[in-house]
């Protein structure tokens, strides 16, 4: 409709001042002519009533004459009224003019604005569609980046599986040694602690057996010490007896009883010997040689005998210090071992409470990354959220656009429709102003030849009828016209006022994505900070979208990988209760294998003490039965702690493998 208007107003612009100045100029030279005729009229009357005045005659012809001026002075009259109302005609088809004019100039001006508009119109859709191939290309990255991330994590975890892996069964192998060395050793233990406690038994035995000969040997020295004390006795007597005999032999003698006397004094068990060589002199006598010679032999043999005893006795007691010794020796080693055992299972003991609380702490670390996680979803999917509503309003600008679209199209077929209602009244226009023209032409003609010109104006009068109908017709159409144009004009203004709307909706839903791409790129620095060493090749992308898009990716894989490690958090969790149930099971059994070795050494000690008091001959079988009880209880107690051995290694070895999936978390 206004393109209509537009190209009417335009062709009435280009063509209404020259046919207007060509109406104006035949008017006015056509109501000069008719005033000019009017002179002349009323001269030929003058001059008529002067020819009246002179020439009686021609009254009647004057009479009618005059009649016929009345009549061409009204119709003159009625003419000059007609030229007023076209001259009025002619105003208001120069105001028509001058409005289609204004109505050009807007149309231009809308047009201008469509032009705009539509430029506009056609931005935003590159725009659009910039953004649709953004959006596609971030995806495709997006799908992309997960794709490589699902591959880089399974890779990852294929990898740390088989490394756990093989550290397990490299870790169960050396175990497995281990154990085996150990239960070789613990076996080689208890075979030395059994041979050495036979050898003990041995020993205490042959000490006692040493300790009962000792004993003997001292009884038969103290027998044999009152027997030489009654031999000397005898002596005595019979010294005096023979002190009558020869005075050298007495003076011997007495000197030989005196240093008798003081080596019995001071040395009655060591220096038997002295004695017995006294007795010898005082057998040597000549009454009691033969008496002398027996005792003297009997006592000698005495003597060696109990020296030979005695001599056995020091050799098997030095035998059996220095097996005292050893066996000490070798007590103090299994101590030592003992000890050293101890202090491994503190060790260990200590290692698990390190573990314990570094899982407290891995626990307390991962409760902040966890609430971090929350976050991070949370804040996703209200960018989620965020960038939905943006493309749905994109959707709605876009089917906006649309019907803006149709709308105008509608309107330009309007315009095209008024454009040619103009077309026709231009021509209409065309042709009133040719039939006035024909009707000047027709007054002329009348005004030249008087007598037709009644029939002329009859016909001038009906064709002025006519062109004020016409006229009329032309102002209705123009109305309708001016009102369809109001309509078209009031729909143009609707159709900006939507565009402005539409424009201030892309302009709101931008500024949005903009501050969405802003709180990406924030979000994305953030996560870049943390996951730099990981993500050096995404850090070179440069649109926030495609980051923002492959943070959301990262995220999720960590996500599923945090739920992975939690999962195996827990089942390791699971199987640590279950290990320190076993091991707590276990330290029981070992305070109690410790209570049963502190049991079954104080019985050895015991049986030791047993050993020293009893001197029956049913000790050996007895001893043996001990002997057997106390392998089995050794035995017993070395399975137990190889048990322990093997649960503080598999402890251990879960421990490493918790060190390890900690550092895998930690990374």
């Amino acid at each position: 409709m206004d393109r209509r208007s537009w190209l009417w107003r335009k062709k009435s612009s280009e063509r209404s001042p020259g046919e207007t100045e060509s109406s104006v100029g035949s008017i006015s030279s056509h109501s000069e002519r008719f005033s000019d005729d009017q002179i002349y009229l009323n001269q030929n009357l003058q001059s008529l009533e002067i020819g009246s005045k002179s020439d009686p005659r021609q009254s009647e012809h004057n009479n009618d004459v005059k009649t016929l001026s009345e009549k061409l002075e009204e119709a003159l009259a009625n003419i000059n009224a007609k030229e007023e109302l076209v001259k009025q005609h002619v105003k208001v088809a120069e105001e028509a003019v001058s409005g289609w004019e204004k109505a050009e100039s807007e149309a231009s001006s809308l047009r201008q604005q469509v032009e705009i508009l539509n430029v506009r119109n056609s931005t935003l859709e590159d725009r659009i569609l910039q953004l649709d191939g953004a959006l596609k290309e971030c995806l495709r990255q997006l799908r992309q980046t997960r794709e490589e991330k699902d591959q880089i994590a399974h890779e990852a975890l294929e990898k740390k599986n088989s490394e756990t892996e093989s550290s397990s069964t490299s870790i169960d192998i050396d175990l497995l040694h281990k154990l085996e060395m150990s239960e070789k050793e613990n076996s080689d233990l208890k075979l030395e602690l059994s041979s050495m406690a036979e050898e003990l038994e041995i020993r205490l035995i042959e000490m006692e057996l040493s300790n009962q000969a000792a004993e003997q040997a001292s009884r038969q020295l103290l027998d044999s010490v009152k027997k030489v004390a009654k031999l000397e006795a005898e002596c005595r007597k019979l010294k005096f007896s023979l002190e009558k005999g020869n005075d050298h032999q007495t003076k011997d003698r007495k000197n030989s009883s005196i240093n008798e006397r003081n080596q019995m004094e001071s040395f009655v068990e060591i220096d038997l010997m002295d004695d017995f060589l006294e007795m010898e002199r005082l057998v040597g006598l000549p009454e009691s040689n033969e008496v002398g010679e027996r005792l003297k032999k009997e006592r000698e043999d005495e003597l060696n005998a109990s020296r030979k005893r005695l001599e056995e006795a020091e050799s098997n007691l030095s035998e059996l210090e220095n097996e005292l010794k050893t066996s000490r020796e070798r007590l103090e080693e299994a101590e030592s071992k003992s000890v050293r055992l101890e202090n491994e299972l503190n060790a260990s003991r200590n290692r698990l409470e390190e573990s314990e609380s570094k899982l407290g702490k891995l626990e307390n670390e991962l409760k902040p990354s966890r609430k971090r996680l929350k976050e991070a979803e949370s804040k996703l999917a209200e960018y989620e959220n965020e960038l939905k509503a943006s493309r749905q309003r994109f959707e709605e600008a876009e089917s906006k656009l649309h019907d803006r679209e149709n709308e105008l199209k509608v309107s330009r077929n309007r315009l095209k429709e008024t454009e040619f209602k103009l077309d026709e009244c231009e021509k209409e226009l065309r042709a009133s102003i040719y039939r006035l023209k024909e009707a000047e032409t027709e007054l002329e003609d009348r005004e030249n030849e008087l007598k037709p010109s009644r029939k002329r104006l009859e016909r001038a009068e009906s064709k002025l009828a006519e062109l004020e109908n016409e006229l009329k017709t032309s102002r209705y159409r123009l109305e309708e016209s001016e009102t369809k144009l109001v309509v078209n004009e009031n729909e143009l203004k609707k159709g900006e006022f939507k565009l402005a709307e539409v424009e201030n909706e892309l302009n709101a839903s931008r500024k949005r994505i903009e501050e969405a791409e802003s709180k990406l790129a924030k979000h994305q620095n953030e996560l870049k900070l943390s996951r730099y060493q990981l993500d050096e090749a995404e850090s070179k992308l440069a649109e926030t979208e495609s980051r923002l898009e492959m943070a959301e990716s990262r995220l999720e894989a960590i996500y599923i990988k945090k739920e992975e490690a939690e999962s195996r958090c827990k089942a390791l969790e699971s199987e640590l209760e279950s290990l320190l149930i076993n091991h707590e099971k276990e330290r029981d059994l070992w305070g109690k294998s410790e209570a049963k070795c502190r049991q079954l050494e104080n019985k050895v000690t015991r049986l030791q003490h047993e050993l020293h008091g009893r001197k029956s001959v049913n000790r050996p079988e007895e001893l043996r039965f001990r002997r057997a009880k106390q392998d089995k209880e050794l035995a017993m107690a070395g399975n137990k702690f190889a048990e322990c051995q093997k649960t503080i290694a598999s402890l251990t070895r879960q421990l490493k493998t918790l060190a390890t999936i900690d550092d895998f978390l930690v990374n």
